[in-house]
């Protein structure tokens, strides 16, 4: 009987060693990782050596390389523009305040604003004056000088060209529509219900 149980011992272990040994054959070719799907499975997680060996692989990261999610490597460019666009983001977080609803702009007191607000104001008045079609001229209208306004309501030195070009989107500077309208049309009605 001895003899009995070392064969079918002998047997058992023969059995559950061939599918690793396959599995292992198949996962390193591509094929699944754990076996046949008869197999029903991995018999042991035999996982040693699995996916840590790039094999000359042209994707493998190398130390001190940046790498986008497809194994590319980013270029300058596409460095310097994730660069510019989070400095955007920070300063377009310091100009949120932009988004308010247009009384802000009639009647708030919050001094780093009040340069935008100004801004704003004469704009919507000039184009109540002079007609909604028309775009002021002079010094206090230029993008230089809603640049300025814009780096005292954010509280840096300077603007950017990108956040310069949204905030004039926000506020409705030229063709666009936004706060200028907003506040030339409630000086429009007030100007009526006096």
């Amino acid at each position: 009987m001895s003899m009995r149980k070392l064969v079918t011992s002998t047997l058992v272990t023969i059995a559950l060693t061939l599918p690793i040994t396959t599995g292992a054959a198949y996962a390193k070719d591509g094929g699944n990782s754990g076996g046949h799907e008869r197999d029903g499975g991995n018999h042991g997680g035999n996982n040693s050596g699995r996916g840590k060996s790039d094999n000359g692989d042209s994707k493998a990261p190398t130390k001190g390389a940046e790498h986008t999610g497809n194994g590319k490597k980013k270029s300058d460019e596409a460095k310097r523009e994730a660069k510019l666009a989070r400095a955007d983001a920070a300063e377009r977080k310091g100009l949120n305040s932009l988004k308010r609803n247009y009384h802000a702009y009639l009647n708030s007191n919050d001094p780093r604003f009040a340069d935008v607000f100004a801004y704003v104001r004469g704009y919507a008045e000039y184009q109540l004056a002079n007609g909604a079609d028309t775009e002021p001229t002079g010094g206090a209208f230029t993008d230089e000088a809603l640049r300025e306004a814009l780096a005292n309501a954010a509280g840096t030195a300077t603007v950017s060209d990108a956040s310069l070009e949204w905030a004039k989107i926000v506020l409705g500077v030229g063709d666009d529509v936004g706060k200028i309208d907003q506040v030339r049309e409630a000086l429009a009605n007030a100007e009526a219900a006096n």
